[in-house]
């Protein structure tokens, strides 16, 4: 969590469980629904590093996700925007540009997201960013200069030189949709929980 607002810079990589001894943030993709019936599936199934108590979200040794999170940038005010960064299947990285092919009609959709990271002097993991009650935000795809705040690459990222799995970096940027409210939480540690309205004012 940066000084000027709630902005996690998490390990994709270390979300595979590519190096187990270390530790770091990560971020998981849970839920994401709209643009007219884009629903993309939970088709990663990656690392849950908590192994004991203290979860309230998930549970299990692995969680399955959208996609994985690399950024997450929020500045904190009650309608501000939120936009993530996260990697992708290519079947979902698919499924995002065809509906983008054409026009999209409709900008509203469902998200959830999920951020774990890991104090150093505690020695112990703890939740980082998420929607209160494992929620989902109901939310609207942000347009600025009349372009959709919503995108895919088309070319793969290779998560590890010896290994041959590809994915996608997609990029979206949701505003709360008028009328909603949801409830955000955020840690900086174990110890550290901060409350966010998220809401059209």
């Amino acid at each position: 969590m940066s000084a000027n607002g709630f902005d996690y810079d998490c390990d994709f990589r270390l979300g595979f469980n590519f190096n187990p001894p270390r530790h770091g943030t990560i971020g998981y993709l849970l839920f994401w629904s709209g643009c007219g019936g884009l629903s993309l599936q939970k088709d990663i199934e990656i690392w849950n590093p908590f192994g004991g108590t203290g979860q309230t979200i998930v549970s299990g040794p692995r969680i399955p996700c959208v996609g994985v999170i690399n950024e997450f940038r929020f500045e904190g005010e009650e309608d501000a925007p939120i936009r993530i960064v996260a990697y992708v299947s290519k079947a979902t990285a698919a499924n995002i540009r065809n509906r983008l092919a054409s026009p999209v009609t409709s900008t509203t959709v469902q998200v959830a997201w999920y951020i774990v990271a890991y104090d150093d002097e505690r020695k112990q993991w703890y939740e980082a960013a998420f929607i209160k009650g494992g929620a989902k935000a109901s939310a609207n795809v942000d347009v600025m200069d009349g372009v959709l705040q919503l995108s895919v690459d088309s070319k793969s990222t290779r998560l590890d030189d010896q290994l041959d799995i590809l994915v996608y970096r997609m990029e979206f940027q949701v505003v709360p949709s008028e009328g909603s409210t949801s409830t955000l939480e955020f840690a900086a540690g174990p110890t550290q929980r901060l409350v966010r309205n998220w809401a059209q004012s």
